[in-house]
């Protein structure tokens, strides 16, 4: 029990560093200031972290934006270990969040079934 306190603590504070991190500390990037975090999840032993995020970069492809974050990984956990009090920090898998899509896609649906 305290450990998943620990986790969800954790999770929230690389959640929101992560955001301010690729919101200031990446200006001359094409994509990065674009990103929005929108979850991640901590393994229990807290060695790895999914990162989910979305841009607001309608023109970006999803390629474009996991090139920009490949190239630019090392130094994202590198600002992250400055920022977080933890003994080591945890290797970033960073996944593009389709949820916004699918919701999109799920109202376009229901508003079509109710105009037939």
């Amino acid at each position: 029990m305290a450990n998943e306190i620990k986790v969800e603590k954790t999770q929230s504070t690389i959640l929101r560093e992560l955001n301010l991190i690729l919101g200031k500390e990446f200006p001359e990037t094409t994509y990065l200031k674009t990103f929005t975090i929108h979850e991640v999840k901590l393994t229990n032993d807290m060695s790895h972290a999914r990162v989910f995020y979305s841009s607001f970069d309608a023109n970006a492809s999803e390629e474009d934006l996991k090139t920009e974050i490949d190239e630019n990984l090392k130094e994202i956990r590198m600002l992250l270990a400055g920022k977080v009090e933890m003994r080591a920090v945890p290797e970033l898998t960073f996944e593009y969040d389709k949820s916004l899509e699918n919701a999109n896609r799920i109202e376009e649906i229901l508003k079509d079934i109710k105009k037939d």
